[in-house]
């Protein structure tokens, strides 16, 4: 479901009035008044969501999922029946997943909550400092000039905002340091088509930061398309560092500057990852592994190996590629 403190809910609505507007279309038109009350990803959905399926890569999903219903294409329908899922048969199952979103939540404004900002006495919040309604501030807390604090969002005890900082849809934990410029609970980068055309996918979920988190200037971390993007206790970023949506970061990972993750990934506690180290989406990074400056991983890391290169690889495999192609080149120069 989602978070009230950021979202507001226009449902429950009819799967009929949700369809409206796309190519999509359902096998029994009686199906078209069961409610729907929010959205959710296949593996984690209950009764009254609704869902995608878009790659049979992804079929695994199915025996996990209890929606109601689901925006599949013709040939993974049969799967998601066997499920008692309702499918909606559609050609851009994501795109107009996304365009369902839309109809069934809205991001909060500061207009929309009737409680005013809870800051605590002993904090230290800059004149200049924006604080919106329904934010709680918690004792210690010291924000500097220019931040903006979105509706909803929970700074706890003792945590340094830097200046010019935006947060939003975020719980922040205690003594954490986050220094100038940075974004956190931004909307993630996703966008798919459908036969309307390109679509920015709306991002619904959270950012959860733990506790003594410290986050480099100019560093990005976006909130989760649906669900939520995690740092766990003692996570240390550098500066310009990216943060895609839905990632999860164990506690005592160091990434260091100019690393890019990409969605969904998940690294493990005590993770070592160097400088300008790309991530692509969906890889699992085992605890303790260690990820050398410029890589590009491309395939999961088991834990405590160290892996370099583009594509990275185990770093001994790395070297004597390198190796290798060194006494190629002297080989052809003679």
């Amino acid at each position: 479901m989602f978070d009230e403190r950021f979202y507001i809910s226009s449902g429950p609505l009819k799967l009929s009035s949700i369809l409206e507007g796309t190519n999509s279309f359902l096998l029994d038109d009686s199906c078209g008044d069961e409610k729907i009350f929010s959205a959710a990803e296949l593996d984690t959905s209950v009764k009254g969501q609704i869902s995608f399926l878009c790659s049979k890569k992804y079929s695994s999903l199915v025996p996990l999922a209890s929606a109601s219903a689901c925006f599949v294409t013709p040939e993974l329908s049969g799967l998601i029946e066997s499920q008692n899922i309702i499918p909606i048969i559609s050609s851009a199952p994501k795109a107009h997943f996304a365009r369902s979103i839309n109809k069934l939540v809205k991001l909060r404004k500061n207009k929309n909550l009737a409680s005013k900002p809870s800051i605590s006495e002993s904090s230290n919040i800059h004149e200049t400092a924006i604080i919106n309604d329904g934010a709680v501030i918690e004792s210690g807390v010291e924000i500097s000039p220019f931040c903006v604090i979105g509706p909803g969002v929970h700074i706890k005890s003792n945590t340094f905002i830097g200046s010019h900082t935006i947060i939003n849809c975020a719980v922040v934990g205690t003594g954490c340091y986050i220094k100038a410029s940075s974004v956190i609970g931004g909307s993630g980068f996703g966008i798919s088509s459908d036969e309307v055309g390109i679509i920015n996918i709306p991002h619904v979920g959270r950012v959860i930061i733990g506790n003594d988190v410290f986050i480099g200037s100019n560093t990005c971390i976006d909130r989760g398309f649906i669900g939520d993007t995690i740092l766990d206790n003692n996570t240390k970023l550098d500066n310009f560092v990216q943060i895609g949506h839905n990632c999860t970061i164990g506690a005592g990972t160091v990434i260091a500057a100019q690393a890019g993750i990409s969605g969904s990934c998940s690294i493990g506690k005590g993770v070592r990852m160097g400088g300008k180290v790309g991530l692509s989406d969906h890889i699992n990074i085992g605890d303790f592994a260690s990820i050398a400056a410029g890589s590009g991983v491309m395939n999961d890391i088991p834990a405590k190996e160290v892996w370099s290169g583009v594509p990275a690889m185990p770093i001994r495999d790395h070297m004597r590629a390198v190796s290798a192609k060194r006494k190629l080149g002297k080989k052809f120069k003679k």
